[in-house]
């Protein structure tokens, strides 16, 4: 039986006037305080030879323009730390105006910090077509997603033309008890809510957890943690779920990292038997001067929005080189398996792959132009062939406070 409908926190009429709102009262902070602004539009020519990534004879082809406009306003006081990023992308295809779009994303951090504390929240809210939500592609393998903790919630399948509202939260606190060992604290809330409800595919889900942790510094770059959490999914029914994981951390640079993580999860469906699951995570980030290059290989356990709960084993990967000061090339990848916590449930295992890579050539500081190739593909153990999808998108980016 189908749980009621958890009630909506937002409403499409809301986006644009919040992500404008924020916008503005950024901007009018920023005359009294010490903030840097960041605008960047990117636009172009998208092309897709099955833009919903539909089986063998459904394929829907989609050509026409494509812009993508956001802004960020991060404060430069080293011991407050605020950004704020509004954005809007927007699809027109001439020959299929079902799926023309006006997605709207915010995302906000807040930290304060001082040598011994560090506190603060994160925050992401989205308004999109589900062609964006349930297919994610490969440039957005990081996904707003930091390394350890991918983003969630795709099942990948398109019935109709529907949107979702999405929400998430996150406070974090960790405060250094003496030079060497340290506590962690930290919470998180997330909602999706579909406009219409497609039952084994675009259905309401909701996940809350709290997080502890003790952490002891054996160098000045390395660092053991032991972590307890506890969760709890809601979706087409209600889960229930606590474990443990202990997990090492290297840093190499300020802006280089290792981690390695392992534990286990009891999970406990209110309609079946409890299992257990294994967590895991191995990845890093890597920059110098001319490459950047993020890599995460993760095992958990979520709330999708076909209305279930998964074990999700997925591979992220972004790789960015300048060639030159002028040109840089790009790729970025994701890959995933699904597979549902219930040995009878409904949910077909999934497999799921997106990659893209292309180039940028910076004629001026301000003004580049851009080209990208990219590939989708998708299996469920249920259908009896696989899926793919090819498309490019040319165009162009203009960053008229770029500094580099």
């Amino acid at each position: 039986m189908c749980r009621k409908t958890p009630r909506r926190l937002v409403t499409p009429q809301f986006i644009s006037p919040a992500i404008l709102c924020a916008a503005l009262a950024a901007a009018s902070t920023a005359s009294a305080a010490n903030w840097e602004i960041g605008p960047r539009v990117e636009a172009g020519y998208r092309y897709s030879d099955n833009y919903h990534l539909g089986p063998p004879g459904t394929e829907v082809d989609v050509s026409g323009g494509e812009a993508d406009a956001a802004v960020t306003f991060r404060t430069l006081d080293p011991r407050t730390q605020i950004e704020i990023t509004p954005r809007v992308l927007a699809t027109y295809f001439p020959d299929e105006p079902d799926d023309d779009s006006v997605d709207g994303y915010l995302d906000a951090r807040f930290e304060d910090v001082t040598p011994r504390r560090r506190m603060g929240i994160v925050g992401t809210f989205s308004h999109e077509d589900v062609t964006r939500s349930e297919l994610p592609e490969g440039n957005e393998a990081s996904g707003g997603g930091e390394l350890g903790n991918p983003p969630e919630g795709d099942a990948g399948r398109f019935v109709e033309h529907n949107t979702r509202d999405y929400v998430r939260v996150a406070p974090f606190f960790r405060y250094d008890v003496t030079q060497r060992q340290r506590i962690e604290f930290d919470a998180h809330y997330l909602q999706a809510n579909f406009d219409k409800q497609l039952e084994n595919a675009q259905q309401d889900f909701s996940e809350e957890g709290v997080g502890a942790g003790w952490g002891y510094q054996f160098s000045e770059r390395s660092a053991l943690s032991l972590h307890a959490v506890a969760s709890r999914y809601e979706t087409t029914f209600d889960t229930d779920a606590y474990g443990a994981y202990v997990q090492w951390d290297t840093n190499f640079t300020e802006n280089s990292r290792v981690y390695v993580r392992a534990g286990g999860q009891q999970t406990e469906p209110e309609n079946g038997e409890s299992d257990t699951n294994v967590i895991a995570g191995l990845g890093g980030t890597w920059n110098n001067q001319r490459n950047t290059l993020f890599l995460d290989l993760t095992r958990t356990v979520e709330p999708i929005s076909a209305g279930t709960v998964v074990e999700r084993y997925q591979l992220r990967m972004q790789i960015h080189h300048d060639v030159s000061p002028r040109v840089a090339l790009m790729l970025g990848a994701r890959a995933s398996r699904d597979e549902d916590i219930h040995d009878a449930g409904v949910f077909p295992t999934r497999k799921y792959a997106a990659a893209e890579g292309g180039f940028e050539w910076r004629l001026l500081r301000d003004f580049a132009v851009t080209a990208t190739y990219s590939y989708r593909w998708q299996e469920y153990a249920d259908e009896l062939s696989d899926r793919s999808a090819n498309g490019f998108l040319v165009g162009f980016v203009y960053e008229p406070r770029r500094l580099d």
